[in-house]
């Protein structure tokens, strides 16, 4: 496996494990290519997860 397939490993692993990706088997096809649109909520769900919502948005 070379650094670029273990970096995307890693990845689907995080957003599996942040609950973001629920179909475990999206695993073993992060290599595929996927509309804007699943991308885009991946990215919004992940970023309301990660930063407090009390906070300003500057």
């Amino acid at each position: 496996m070379t650094s670029s397939e273990q970096k995307i490993k890693m990845i689907g692993q995080m957003a599996q494990d942040a609950g973001l990706i629920e179909d475990p088997q999206w695993l073993e096809r992060l290599n595929e290519p996927v509309t804007m649109w699943v991308v885009l909520d991946l990215l919004l769900r992940w970023i309301d997860r990660t930063e407090p919502n009390n906070g300003p948005y500057d």
